[in-house]
C-alpha cells in the first residue's frame, strides 16, 4: 500500500513536470525577451493588470473551481452534476460582472474592456483545469499549460517584438492564450458530454459554495503576500519601481514552478490518502523532503543570481537582482503554507483555511506599510517572507487537530539560517571569487543536511 502511494504521486509528479517544465521555461524566456522591449513603467503596468484580474478570479465565481476539483474525486460524485452546476453558476457571475464595465469606463479605468475579456477566459480556464484534473485527465492537463504557453510565446513575440504594439500587444497575447486553452480543454475532453441542464442541481450549488466561499480568503493570501505588494510598490515608490520588482519576482517563479509541479499531484495524492492508517507517516516524510528539496534549489538560485540578471533582463532592470534572494525566502514559506492548506482541503474544512488565512493578510498588509517606506522594494519582499512564515507557523499549530506532521525542526532551521546566510554574503560582500566559493561552500552543507529526508520518502515506498 505504501508503494502505491508514492509511486502514484511520482507518476503524477512526472505527467505534471512535462507540462509545467515546459510551459514555465517558455514564460521564462519571455522576460527578456520583452523586457528589451517594454519600458519598466509599462511592464510595471501589464503587471497590475494581470495582477488585478488574478484577484479577481476567485471573487467573481466565489472560488467554485476550487470545490469542483475536490467533490469530482469523491467516490460517490455525481461528475455531471458538479460540472453542469458550476458552469451555469460561472457563466451567470460573470454576465453580473459585466455590470461593473460602465463604472469603469465612468472612473476611466485604463484597458477596462481587456480586463474583463481576460477575466472571462480565465474563469473558463480556472474551472476546466480543475475539473479534468479531478476527474483523473492529467495528461490533457499537462498538455494545456504547455500549448497556453506556446502560444503565449509566438502572439507576444510578433505583437512586441515585431509590431511593437507594447502593453496592448501583451494584453492581447494573454487573451488569445487564454482562449486557445479554454478550446483545447473543451474539445481535447469532450466536456460537453459532462453538461446537461437537467443536471444543474441548487441543493449541489449550495454544497459547493459551502466550502468553496472560505477558500476566497485563502486566495487572498496569495494576493496580499505576492500580488498585493504591488500596489503598496506603485503607491510609495511609482510604476518603474513596480517593473523591477515585477521581474525580480520572475527568478522564485523558478520555485514555484517545482512546487506546482509537485502541488498538483501532491492534492491528489492528499485527498486519496487522508484516511488512511498510515497517513501521517506518508504526510511527514513527504514534506520534510519538499522542505530538503526546496532549501536546495533556493541555495543553487542563489549562487547564479547576479550573473543571470545580466543576461534575464534588459539593462535598466538588473537592478532588480538584490531583491530575489528575499522573494526565494517568501516563495519557501508560501509552498509551507500550501502544504498545510492541502491538509484542510482535504479534510474538507476550508473554514480553517480562511481563518489563517485572514491572519496572514492582516499581518502582510502591516508589513509592506511598514517596511516598504523604510526599505523601498526590500520592504516588499520582506513583507512577503514575514507574512508567509506567519501563516505557515499557524497552520502548523491548527492543523494538528487533523494530522500531526513530525516535521525534522533540526533540518528546517539550520537550512534556513544557511539560506539567509546566502542572502547575506550575496547583498553585502561585493562580488569577487571569494563570494563564490563561500555560496558553493554554504549550498554543499544545505545538501549534506537534506539529502537524507529526500532518502527517506525512497524507503517509505520500498517498504510494504
Amino acid at each position: 500500500m505504501a508503494d502505491g502511494k508514492v509511486k502514484k504521486l511520482a507518476s503524477n509528479l512526472g505527467i505534471f513536470a512535462i507540462g509545467n517544465l515546459g510551459s514555465k521555461l517558455i514564460s521564462f524566456i519571455l522576460i527578456p525577451i520583452f523586457t528589451r522591449y517594454m519600458s519598466t513603467a509599462h511592464f510595471g503596468q501589464v503587471d497590475l493588470i494581470t495582477t488585478t484580474v488574478n484577484m479577481l478570479l476567485p471573487i467573481v465565481a466565489l472560488s467554485i473551481a476550487d470545490a469542483v476539483f475536490r467533490f469530482v474525486m469523491d467516490t460517490d460524485a455525481d461528475v455531471k452534476a458538479i460540472f453542469s452546476t458550476s458552469l451555469s453558476f460561472t457563466l451567470c457571475t460573470f454576465l453580473l460582472a459585466i455590470v461593473a464595465l460602465p463604472l469603469m469606463i465612468f472612473f476611466q479605468v485604463q484597458y477596462a474592456g481587456y480586463l474583463l475579456v481576460y477575466l472571462a477566459f480565465g474563469l473558463l480556464q480556472a474551472l476546466f483545469q480543475n475539473f479534468i484534473r479531478g476527474i483523473g485527465y492529467v495528461r490533457i492537463f499537462a498538455m494545456n499549460g504547455l500549448l497556453s504557453s506556446v502560444v503565449l510565446a509566438v502572439i507576444g513575440t510578433i505583437k512586441i517584438v515585431v509590431l511593437r504594439q507594447g502593453v496592448v500587444g501583451y494584453l492581447d497575447a494573454l487573451i488569445i492564450s487564454a482562449f486557445v486553452s479554454v478550446v483545447f480543454m473543451f474539445c481535447s475532453a469532450q466536456l460537453w458530454k459532462f453538461y446537461s441542464f437537467s443536471g444543474n442541481n441548487a441543493k449541489l450549488l449550495k454544497t459547493l459554495l459551502v466550502y468553496s466561499v472560505p477558500l476566497i480568503p485563502n486566495a487572498f493570501l496569495w494576493f496580499f503576500t505576492n500580488d498585493a505588494s504591488r500596489f503598496f510598490v506603485v503607491g510609495f515608490l511609482g510604476l518603474a519601481a513596480n517593473g523591477l520588482y515585477a521581474v525580480a519576482t520572475k527568478i522564485p517563479t523558478i520555485i514555484n514552478v517545482f512546487y506546482n509541479i509537485f502541488s498538483q499531484a501532491w492534492q491528489i495524492s492528499a485527498v486519496e490518502e487522508y484516511e488512511s492508517d498510515q497517513r501521517e507517516k506518508f504526510f511527514s516524510s513527504v514534506f520534510n523532503a519538499n522542505v530538503g528539496c526546496s532549501v536546495i534549489l533556493i541555495g543553487g538560485i542563489l549562487i547564479f543570481i547576479r550573473p543571470v540578471m545580466t543576461i534575464y533582463a534588459g539593462e535598466s532592470y538588473f537592478e532588480a537582482w538584490k531583491i530575489v534572494p528575499v522573494l526565494l525566502i517568501a516563495s519557501f514559506f508560501s509552498n509551507l503554507s500550501s502544504f498545510y492548506g492541502t491538509i484542510y482541503l482535504a479534510a474538507k474544512k476550508t473554514v480553517g483555511i480562511m481563518k489563517t488565512t485572514i491572519y496572514g493578510m492582516l499581518a502582510n498588509v502591516i508589513f509592506n506599510i511598514t517596511l516598504i517606506p523604510l526599505m523601498g522594494l526590500q520592504g516588499a519582499g520582506i513583507g512577503s517572507a514575514l507574512g508567509f512564515a506567519f501563516v505557515t507557523l499557524v497552520r502548523m499549530h491548527d492543523t494538528k487537530k487533523m494530522i500531526e506532521i513530525r516535521v525534522n525542526w533540526a533540518q528546517m532551521l539550520v537550512s534556513i539560517a544557511l539560506i539567509l546566510g546566502m542572502t547575506g554574503v550575496q547583498i553585502f560582500i561585493p562580488a569577487s571569487s571569494y563570494v563564490t566559493e563561500i555560496l558553493v561552500g554554504l549550498l554543499f552543507s544545505l545538501i549534506i543536511i537534506n539529502i537524507q529526508s529526500v532518502i527517506k520518502v525512497k524507503k517509505f515506498r520500498d517498504k510494504k
